[in-house]
């Protein structure tokens, strides 16, 4: 009953439109329309339970809208949708020998806002609600595997057969994208989401001997479809009824302004004295200490105590501006910072880093004006493999930056190695977790005074 007089409600608003549309005024921006759109959609990953028990999977195929509505002149237009959309759900929970397919028909009633400052560009929103009718087909039963084996379907014993409908309440929002061809003609591009309330569907279930012919009984049983909700694209165009734009009468010229024949004291011509500006007051002349100008020197501002030096320069010293501070040499700027660290980061499984040498040549042009005290290398690895092996990795990496510093000309006794394996993790992982930034060489370098050491 409920189809029908949805059904019977969407017939008779579309024969109501010519009437109302041939009766309207000529106001291009209020009006009944109708609006035509195709496109693709899928439902949303659902849910069947009850008799039938499994999940749904869709697949995209092609849908379908039209719609009727009138347009306010508020931005806001009301619409009467009907949208339908078919999708072949395919094995349920991917059980052999069972299927579903599913039709969902939905009559809306849209509130729609247009946002029109885009010139012939019009992006638009709204929601709706109404009904929709889902059309279940569905079937399952027990089958024999590969291995020859009778099995009983998980989703429906038996026989199991569902071809019904129902009707649920339903709801959607809309975003979307029209363009004036003309007056009357818009394109149309719109993306919808629709979501239903729970649907249940009745069946057929065949009880039988397993596998074979003999039909034993049969009882009917019920399905509920549970989370039924469709994501769509459509475009198409949407045709307004109505003439055009209705014309603005033209502005009638200004009145003749009245000749100025009055001169005013800043040399201005007006009509009459009373429109002068009035005269600015008397400046002030007199330059106080601080640059201000007054009418008499009495009126100047006392002069500040001498102020304080309140800037603090870089080696503790006091002074008026960072401008008076002493120059800091680059041996001061670099020396001063005492310690310095780098990270040599790894591929996996890997004693060696292309990254080695080009970050110790930073220690060398340090050195250049800084005295090195000593240089403190600890390697690490990710939690891939045992700890055992990761501890010697890590050490074998220790050792290669050594190496590396040696062969630029560090002396070997500046520097000490160690391996911390798997321990001391930079970002913590479970075990047997490849992570680049556990895979490193910590680099410690300890800066004594100014003046080279190698």
């Amino acid at each position: 009953m409920k189809h029908t007089l949805l059904a019977a409600a969407g017939f008779a608003a579309l024969l109501v439109v010519p009437a109302v549309a041939s009766a309207q005024t000529n106001d291009g921006d209020t009006g009944w329309y109708v609006r035509g759109n195709l496109g693709y959609g899928a439902f949303t990953d659902a849910e069947l339970s009850d008799g039938m028990v499994g999940d749904v999977q869709a697949e995209g195929h092609a849908a379908g809208s039209l719609g009727v509505g009138y347009e306010m002149n508020n931005n806001w237009r009301i619409e009467l949708d009907g949208t339908t959309l078919w999708n072949d759900m395919g094995a349920i929970d991917n059980t052999p020998e069972s299927y579903a397919k599913f039709r969902g028909t939905s009559v809306l009633l849209n509130l729609i806002y247009d946002f029109d400052d885009y010139g012939r560009w019009e992006p638009y929103v709204g929601a709706g609600i109404g009904f929709m009718r889902g059309e279940l087909d569905a079937e399952s039963h027990d089958f024999i595997n590969s291995r020859g084996v009778p099995i009983s379907s998980p989703v429906c014993g038996d026989l199991c057969v569902v071809r019904d409908d129902n009707t649920s309440t339903a709801w959607n929002l809309l975003a979307g994208l029209g363009y004036d061809i003309s007056d009357k003609l818009s394109w149309d591009t719109q993306y919808r989401f629709i979501q239903a309330s729970d649907m249940d569907f009745d069946g057929v279930q065949t009880n039988f001997a397993p596998f074979s012919t003999t039909v034993a009984s049969t009882a009917p049983f019920s399905v509920d479809y549970q989370d039924i909700g469709e994501h769509i694209l459509m475009t198409g165009f949407r045709y307004k009824f109505g003439g055009q734009k209705a014309m603005v009468a033209p502005t009638p010229p200004p009145a003749p302004m009245p000749v100025a024949d009055f001169r005013c004291w800043d040399g201005s011509m007006v009509v009459n004295a009373a429109s002068c500006a009035p005269e600015p007051a008397p400046q002030p002349t007199i330059a106080c200490w601080d640059g201000s100008l007054v009418f008499d020197a009495a009126s100047c501002p006392a002069e500040p105590v001498v102020a304080q030096p309140t800037v603090q320069c870089w080696d503790g010293t006091l002074a008026y501006e960072q401008s008076s501070c002493p120059v800091q040499t680059v041996e001061q700027r670099l020396c001063g910072q005492e310690y310095i660290s780098q990270i040599i980061y790894y591929e996996f499984n890997k004693p060696q880093s292309p990254e080695t040498r080009g970050q110790m040549q930073n220690i060398l042009d340090i050195s250049d004006v800084c005295q090195v005290g000593s240089v403190s290398l600890v390697g690490h690895t990710d939690t891939v493999g045992s700890k055992a092996y990761n501890l010697g990795l890590s050490r074998r990496r220790a050792e290669n930056v050594k190496a590396e510093l040696v062969s630029l000309g560090v002396p070997s006794e500046l520097i000490t190695t160690d391996g911390r394996g798997e321990e001391d993790l930079f970002v913590p992982t479970a075990d047997g977790v490849k992570e680049q930034l556990n895979r490193r060489v910590e680099v410690g370098i300890r800066l004594d005074s100014v003046a080279s050491a190698f």
